[in-house]
């Protein structure tokens, strides 16, 4: 499989709002201009921030509907198996008030008769009916309340499962979406290979070691294990242990230190601490844009490790490259 490419550092220095369509029109004006007006490298590169630019947020938002989808599934898997006993109880209590209607009507009217004339005590007849209404009270109660949570589980499972159905239809939707982008992002690379003359001379946008002295218990852990992924290949939606996208970075290295966090940058953001720049330590998570599409493991000393975008690796970068929008503290 053929590496994808790096793009240069200016990538990061500005942030290009253009709608999808004007994004798209001149991506494909440029890939198809003759020979005499091919794109410059810059041009290029520009188009690729553009294209990201409007990607990353996308494949965020496919990392919060999936996760979603696949937490409401199971809970309607786990909603399925609660049912299933309600099912069975209501079976047995049909069948018993079914027997005993059954015996009823075998036993006719005169049975009543023939109970009192076979008891020898008034007493003891009226204690055998009362007996016998009283199973039937127990018989009806059982029902009812089968009755009532079998109900309200189906409200729950309807509930669910038009949850899951319109979270099947959004991640098809955004699924479909990336792979479009994504294709359009595989032709510039192409050409930005071209002008390079190979990959291998496509410059890196990061650098710098990756370590951070003083971090301490879970965010040592969540910092080292940040930092053994370095040289590993971004792939959205991934979360480890070979490829990574930005949150699934940060979900896989604080997992490690024992924090469960949601593949999201979104979801990430709301949980934690909220701490300032200025409190900001190594372990911490740095958020980026105000979309909150972007976040990496914060080192320290204004560095951060983090999983770029496609074409890239996990690798460290200064956090002045990127518009930090805040941190969150963990653990």
């Amino acid at each position: 499989m053929t590496p994808r490419l790096s793009l240069r550092p200016r990538r990061f220095a500005t942030r290009v709002f253009l709608s999808a369509g004007a994004a798209v029109l001149f991506s494909l004006t440029l890939l198809s201009a003759p020979a005499h007006a091919e794109p410059t490298l810059a041009q290029i590169e520009a188009q690729m921030a553009e294209k990201w630019e409007e990607l990353e947020p996308m494949v965020e938002e496919y990392n919060k509907v999936h996760g979603e989808l696949k937490a409401n599934q199971k809970k309607r898997t786990e909603l399925e198996a609660k049912m299933q006993p309600l099912n069975d109880q209501m079976k047995v209590a049909v069948d018993k008030v079914g027997v005993m209607a059954n015996r009823s009507y075998r036993a006719g009217p005169a049975s009543g008769i023939n109970s009192i004339l076979r008891t020898s005590s008034p007493t003891a007849l009226t204690d055998q009916l009362v007996y016998l209404d009283r199973l039937a009270e127990i018989e009806r109660a059982d029902i009812d309340a089968v009755t009532v949570a079998r109900s309200e589980m189906d409200k729950q499972k309807a509930d669910l499962d038009k949850v899951v159905a319109d979270g099947e239809k959004r991640d098809k939707e955004l699924s479909d979406k990336k792979t479009q982008v994504e294709k359009e992002l595989d032709e510039l690379e192409k050409m930005q290979t071209e002008a390079y003359g190979s990959v291998a001379n496509v410059p890196s946008s990061g650098g710098g070691s990756c370590s951070a002295s003083g971090a301490t218990g879970a965010a040592a852990t969540a910092v080292a294990t940040a930092c053994a992924q370095i040289g590993k290949p971004y792939v959205y939606g991934a979360a480890g242990p070979g490829s990574f996208d930005c949150s699934g970075l940060v979900a896989y290295a604080w997992g490690a230190a024992g924090v469960g966090l949601p593949h999201s940058t979104t979801a990430q953001w709301n949980m934690g601490t909220a701490v300032s720049a200025a409190q900001a330590r190594a372990g911490d998570v740095v958020f980026f844009y105000s979309g909150l599409s972007h976040d990496g493991i914060y080192l320290g000393g204004g560095k951060m490790v983090h999983a770029p975008q496609p074409g890239m690796s996990v690798e460290v970068l200064s956090i002045s490259v990127l518009p930090v929008v805040g941190f969150r503290r963990f653990g």
